[in-house]
């Protein structure tokens, strides 16, 4: 390092400059490098904390200028949640809608050669109580046996239904009609996180 030094003090005052104007741009890249680089990206990290700072501000303000409008729209979906239930049967409100639903089929002229109850399917606060139903009738009296179980008071859906066998009797067009009524209970707390209930009885 020395030595160095003496080269350094035995050069011409112009070498001596350019050696010390070198050393000084040295010294600025390197302080630019890693000094104002390490500012740089804390400046855009602060600007970025900036901005999403301000956007909470900002959504937090306008919870508290609708507050009342947010609790409003709550209340209103309690209550539909409320009307909802209530078109939901409970445990043993379901026995009876079954035999609603099997009278209304024979109430429109249908023949049941099967009305077999299926296991429950438990979802988040309710369960799907599905009957597996197979019956005898024209077109038209199956259309209108769907349409009245779906105008009764508890929620009853009919799903997978398929039309086979069609066939003449008594100057009728006859068909076997297969699918499922579904409806739903409402799962009391207790009730929640079990296994599935079993089916009834197998009729014909």
């Amino acid at each position: 390092m020395g030595d160095l030094v003496d080269k350094i003090a035995k050069l011409p005052d112009y070498q001596k400059i350019l050696v010390a104007v070198l050393v000084y741009i040295v010294i600025f890249l390197c302080f630019n490098f890693f000094v104002l680089k390490r500012l740089k990206q804390q400046i855009v990290d602060g600007e970025a904390q900036h901005v999403q700072l301000e956007e909470e501000r900002d959504s937090t303000r306008q919870i508290a200028e609708n507050k009342e409008q947010f609790q409003r729209d709550v209340e209103k979906l309690n209550e539909e949640l409320s009307r909802a239930l209530k078109e939901l049967p409970n445990e043993r409100e379901i026995p009876g809608l079954l035999r609603n639903i099997s009278h209304l089929g024979r109430k429109n002229g249908l023949e049941f050669r099967l009305f077999q109850p299926l296991p429950e399917v438990r979802r988040d606060f309710y369960a799907e109580v599905p009957v597996e139903i197979e019956v005898i009738g024209t077109y038209h009296e199956v259309a209108l046996f769907f349409d009245r179980v779906g105008k009764l008071p508890r929620i009853v859906n009919i799903r997978n239904v398929e039309m086979s066998s069609p066939g003449e009797k008594s100057g009728r067009i006859i068909l076997a009609t297969a699918g499922e009524a579904v409806t739903y209970r409402f799962l009391e707390d207790k009730a929640t996180g079990g296994g599935g209930g079993g089916g009834g009885p197998r009729t014909r």
